[in-house]
């Protein structure tokens, strides 16, 4: 009996551990898909286009990170790969040439670049978009290549309203009936 209470203490601080453990922040890339008729299981929807619902990359392969002012007062990001994904960003990027790659910011899509040449330096970049509070969740995770000058721009607060569906918007169903995902933009 006491062999059993020791598991489930054991369980138990397990479990709390996990629990305290923070979750990375929602920053990955989809690439545009091939076919819309995979349906809501594979695909999800921005502006007329489909998307594979399976992240290329998340930020949990990224480990540096460098941002840059843009003239609207946005942030672009510069993200490197950690080095046993960078084959992986090659192969996609090879693979999927032509097509759009969506960078999504904390359920926010960004806008879609084209893939015009496989990406073999490592470095994936969302051109802008990003504010303050986007630095400071994505420099929680990933180290900032200039300290100094990343922290001067983080902010605690995210000055974005909380994000509704626009109105108006029809929904998009499979073959089979079900809901297709869509991805809105701040706009």
């Amino acid at each position: 009996m006491k062999h059993l209470r020791h598991i489930y203490l054991g369980l138990a601080a397990a479990a709390a551990f996990v629990s305290c453990q923070q979750a990375t922040y929602p920053l990955f890339f989809l690439t545009e898909s091939d076919t819309a008729e995979a349906g809501a299981s594979f695909n999800i929807l921005y502006n007329g286009v489909y998307y594979n619902r399976m992240p290329m990359l998340s930020l949990k392969h990224f480990n540096k990170f460098r941002s840059f002012l843009n003239n609207d007062g946005s942030y672009g990001v510069v993200l490197y790969t950690k080095e046993e994904y960078r084959s992986r960003l090659y192969t996609q990027t090879l693979n999927n040439g032509g097509n759009k790659l969506l960078p999504v910011v904390n359920g926010l899509a960004m806008p879609p670049m084209l893939i015009d040449a496989p990406i073999g330096d490592g470095k994936l970049v969302i051109w802008n978009g990003l504010n303050g509070y986007d630095l400071k969740m994505i420099g929680e995770t990933l180290s900032p290549v200039h300290p100094e000058i990343e922290e001067k721009r983080y902010r605690d607060e995210d000055p974005r309203p909380k994000r509704e569906i626009p109105k108006g918007v029809k929904v998009k169903r499979d073959a089979t009936g079900r809901m297709i995902p869509q991805l809105f933009s701040e706009e």
